[in-house]
C-alpha cells in the first residue's frame, strides 16, 4: 500500500509541477514550436525512421487498406513472423519487446484478425517515429524498438474527411472546428462487414436449400473488428494546448456447432466459444511554451485497459439402450473462461530547454501503475438419468499490482562545428508484491559531418522491460497473457551498440548503412508442449531462463524524385539464444532470417495516375524437429514398435525460403476545393506462392520426412476512398 501511495504523490507532484507554472505570453504557437524541436532531437539518432502520412498511404494496402505495421516490415532489421501478422521482430527481439505509443501512451496488443491489420488507423495517423536502436532517454519499458504513432490535430478553420470502402472494411474520418480557431475535433472509425456479408450469403443459401438441417450445418461462424480514434484539440492562447485522445478497438470471433446422432434423435452434442480481445484508451495532455526562456512542457495523464476474454461452452447428451437394462441417459455440461487483463493509469511529464547555446535539454518523470488481472473460471456438471452424478466448480485468479517509475535526462550538444552528441540517462523503478527492481539505463548518440554529403554515427542503449507476455506456443495470440516480474521472474534487459554511416550524393539519393551488436538478458521460453492458454497457476515454473544476442549489417538505399521513388533495403544478421537448462550451447532463435531483402518502386505517370510494386525476400524461419528416430520394443509386446524421436538442437530445421510480390495501382480523380476520388486496385502476392506458414515432420522407410504447408494465396483486392 505505501508503493502505491508513493506512486500517487510522484504522478501529483509531476502534473502539478507542469500546470503550475503557466505564464501568460504571445508569440508563436506551440504545436511549431513543438515539430521544430522534435526536428532537431532526431539529428544524432540511429537506426530511426520517420514516417508521415503520405510515405504510409502510398505503401501497399492490405486488403484495400492501407497498414502501418506492414509499412515497419519493410524495412531492413525488421522480421515478419508468420505469414500476414502484425508482427515486429526487430533485430533478433520478440514480438512483445516493442513499445508501441499511441499519441505518447503505451499499447499491448495492437493488431486485427489475429495480426491480418493493425490497431492503427492510418486516417487519423499524422506521423511515426520508429526506433530500432539508440534509443532516446525518455523511452523506456521494453527492449527491442518503439513506435511512437502521433495523432494528427483537426483542422480550426473548416470541416473535411474522407471515407473510404474496401474489400472487407470500410472508414471514415472527420475532422474539423467545434470553436473556429479554437477547439477542434479530429475522429476515426473503421468496421469490417465480414459479419454482415455472411448474414446476407447465408439468408440466401437458405432461402435456396431444402435441408432443413442447414440452419444447423451453418451454424454458426461471426467474426467482426473495428475501431474508434477520437482526439479533441482546444488552444489555451498562442502558446498553450489542451487536448483529449481516446481509443477503443475490438475483434469478436464466435462459433456454434451442432451434432445429433443419426441412429438416436435423442443424442446430441453443442459447442458454442468466443474470443473477444481489444484496448480502450483514454488521455488528457497539457503543453505549454514560454518563449522567453526557452521553455517547454508535456504532460500526460491516461489510463488504458487491454482485455482478452475466451470462453467455451459445451453440452453433450447420449442416450445408451441395451437389451437387459433400461435405457440410461448421460449429459455433460462444461464451461470454460479464460479472461486476461491488464489496467494501466499513468502520468508523464516532459520538460524542453532550449535557451542555452548549444544546448536542447530534454527530462520528465513518468509513472505507471500496472494491474494484472487473469481469471480463469471451470463449471462442469455430470447427470445420469434425472441424478445429478458429479459436478465441479473451479475458479482461480491471480492479481497482481505493479508500480514503474522513470526519470530521464538528456542533452543534445554541439561539441564542435560537425559533432553532435546526446548524453542521455534513465532510472527505471519497479514495485510489485514487495519486490523492488531498479535499472540504471545510459544512452549516447554521437554524429559526425565528414562533410556535407557524407555523416558517421554511432550509439549504444541500455533498456529494461518489466512486463512479459506468457505465451505456450510460438504464435503472438490474443490468448497469451501479459504478467510482471517477480521474485522468480526478473526483469528482462538489452543493451544495444550501433555504427552506421550515411551517404547523401544529392537531393533524391540517399545511401545509409548500420552495424549492430545486441545482448539480451533474463529472456524466458516456455517449457512444455505447444498450447492455446499457458497456465495461469504455475506460469513462474513453466518457463526457463536464458540469454540472447545477435548482430548484422543493413544497407538502404532510398531514392526520391517527382516521378519515381525506390527503395532497396538488405540485411544480413544472425539472432541465437541460449538456455543452459535444455540446451548446452548457442542455438538459432525461430525467427532469425539472416537474410532479408526489399525492393519497391513507385512511380508516377501524371497527377492522377500512379502504380507501385514491392518485392519480399527472405530466409525461412525455423522451427524444431527430430533429426532422427529408432525404434524401440517393448518387453511385453515384441509386436509393438513405437519410434523414439532424437533431437540435435533447437530450432534446428528451416522452411523453404519466403518471397513475395505486390502490386497496385491508384488512380486519383482530382476536384475543387481540395476534394479527390483515390481508387486503389492491388494484389497481394502476385505470382500466387504458397510461402511456408508453418511445417510438420513424418517417419517414412525409417527416416525423417518434412513437409512444408502454405495458406495464403494470391489476393487481389479493391478499394474507393472520397476526400471531402
Amino acid at each position: 500500500m505505501k508503493k502505491w501511495v508513493i506512486v500517487l504523490i510522484l504522478c501529483a507532484l509531476g502534473s502539478w509541477v507542469s500546470i503550475s507554472a503557466q505564464e501568460k505570453v504571445d508569440t508563436l504557437s506551440a504545436a511549431i514550436v513543438q515539430t521544430n524541436k522534435e526536428k532537431l532531437a532526431a539529428r544524432t539518432q540511429t537506426s530511426m525512421q520517420k514516417l508521415d502520412t503520405v510515405k504510409i498511404k502510398r505503401g501497399f494496402a492490405v486488403l484495400g487498406s492501407p497498414d502501418l505495421i506492414k509499412t515497419l516490415q519493410m524495412f531492413p532489421g525488421v522480421a515478419s513472423g508468420t505469414e500476414l501478422s502484425s508482427g515486429l521482430y526487430v533485430r533478433g527481439g520478440d514480438g512483445s519487446d516493442n513499445l508501441f505509443l499511441l499519441d505518447g501512451v503505451p499499447l499491448y496488443q495492437v493488431s486485427h484478425v489475429i495480426g491480418l491489420f493493425s490497431s492503427f488507423n492510418t486516417d487519423v495517423t499524422e506521423n511515426v517515429d520508429f526506433y530500432k536502436g539508440g534509443f532516446p532517454a525518455r523511452y523506456g519499458g521494453r527492449l527491442s524498438s518503439v513506435v511512437d504513432v502521433g495523432v494528427k490535430t483537426g483542422n480550426f478553420t473548416k470541416w473535411k474527411g474522407s471515407a473510404s470502402l474496401g474489400l472487407i472494411d470500410g472508414r471514415i474520418q472527420l475532422e474539423g472546428p467545434i470553436i473556429k480557431d479554437k477547439t477542434s475535433i479530429n475522429v476515426g472509425i473503421r468496421r469490417t462487414w465480414l459479419d454482415i456479408i455472411k448474414s446476407l450469403a447465408m439468408g440466401v443459401v437458405r432461402m435456396r436449400s431444402n435441408s432443413e438441417n442447414m440452419e444447423d450445418i451453418m451454424n454458426y461462424t461471426h467474426y467482426d473488428f473495428g475501431d474508434v480514434n477520437l482526439k479533441l484539440t482546444h488552444l489555451l492562447g498562442e502558446t498553450g494546448k489542451l487536448s483529449f485522445s481516446a481509443y477503443y478497438g475490438h475483434d469478436v470471433l464466435s462459433a456454434k456447432g451442432y451434432m445429433s446422432s443419426e441412429t438416436d434423435s435423442d443424442s446430441e452434442s453443442r459447442l458454442q466459444a468466443r474470443l473477444k480481445w481489444g484496448n480502450i484508451l483514454s488521455s488528457f495532455r497539457y503543453e505549454k511554451f514560454w518563449p522567453q526562456n526557452g521553455w517547454s512542457t508535456d504532460t500526460k495523464l491516461y489510463y488504458t485497459n487491454y482485455t482478452s476474454d475466451i470462453t467455451m461452452d459445451t453440452y453433450v447428451k447420449e442416450i445408451s439402450t441395451s437389451e437387459d437394462e433400461p435405457a440410461q441417459k448421460t449429459e455433460i455440461s462444461l464451461n470454460e473462461c479464460d479472461l486476461s487483463r491488464i489496467h494501466d493509469i499513468g502520468v508523464s511529464s516532459d520538460w524542453l530547454f532550449d535557451g542555452l547555446d548549444g544546448h536542447h535539454i530534454r527530462t520528465g518523470i513518468n509513472a505507471v501503475g500496472h494491474i494484472y488481472d487473469p481469471y480463469r473460471k471451470l463449471d462442469m456438471e455430470l447427470k445420469m438419468n434425472t441424478i445429478k452424478y458429479d459436478e465441479l466448480h473451479n475458479a482461480n485468479s491471480i492479481e497482481y499490482l505493479g508500480a514503474e517509475v522513470g526519470l530521464y535526462i538528456e542533452d543534445e550538444i554541439s561539441l564542435m562545428d560537425r559533432l553532435v552528441a546526446n548524453f542521455g540517462l534513465r532510472e527505471s523503478a519497479y514495485f510489485v508484491r514487495e519486490r523492488f527492481y531498479n535499472s540504471l539505463e545510459p544512452r549516447l548518440a554521437l554524429k559526425y559531418d565528414v562533410n556535407d554529403k557524407f555523416t558517421l554515427k554511432t550509439s549504444y542503449a541500455r533498456m529494461s522491460q518489466f512486463s512479459h507476455l506468457v505465451s505456450a506456443c510460438y504464435m503472438d495470440l490474443p490468448s497469451n497473457l501479459w504478467m510482471p516480474s517477480t521474485s522468480k521472474v526478473k526483469p528482462m534487459s538489452s543493451g544495444q551498440f550501433v555504427l552506421g554511416a550515411t551517404f547523401r550524393p544529392s537531393s533524391e539519393l540517399m545511401v545509409d548503412v548500420e552495424a549492430f551488436y545486441k545482448k539480451m538478458n533474463h529472456l524466458y521460453e516456455y517449457n512444455g508442449t505447444n498450447t492455446l492458454l499457458p497456465s495461469m497457476e504455475r506460469w513462474e515454473m513453466d518457463y526457463l531462463e536464458g540469454r540472447g544476442r545477435s548482430y548484422g549489417a543493413e544497407l538502404s538505399i532510398e531514392y526520391f524524385a517527382q516521378k519515381f521513388s525506390g527503395a532497396l533495403y538488405y540485411t544480413l544478421s544472425r539472432s541465437e539464444r541460449y538456455f543452459p537448462s535444455y540446451y548446452y550451447t548457442w542455438f538459432p532463435d525461430r525467427n532469425d532470417n539472416r537474410h532479408k531483402l526489399t525492393l519497391s518502386a513507385n512511380y508516377r505517370f501524371s497527377r492522377n495516375f500512379e502504380v507501385y510494386a514491392c518485392w519480399t525476400y527472405h530466409t525461412g524461419n525455423r522451427f524444431t524437429a527430430p533429426s532422427s528416430v529408432v525404434w524401440s520394443t517393448a518387453e511385453e509386446d515384441v509386436s509393438n514398435e513405437s519410434p523414439t524421436y532424437i533431437y540435435s538442437m533447437p530450432n534446428n530445421y528451416l522452411l523453404p525460403d519466403y518471397h513475395r510480390l505486390d502490386v497496385g495501382l491508384n488512380w486519383h480523380k482530382r476536384l475543387a476545393d481540395g476534394k479527390s476520388r483515390t481508387l486503389n486496385v492491388s494484389v497481394y502476392n502476385a505470382y500466387n506462392r504458397l510461402n511456408a506458414f508453418f511445417g510438420t515432420v513424418d517417419v517414412a522407410n525409417d527416416k525423417i520426412v518434412g513437409s512444408a504447408y502454405g495458406i495464403v494465396p494470391i489476393i487481389p483486392s479493391i478499394s474507393y476512398m472520397w476526400r471531402f
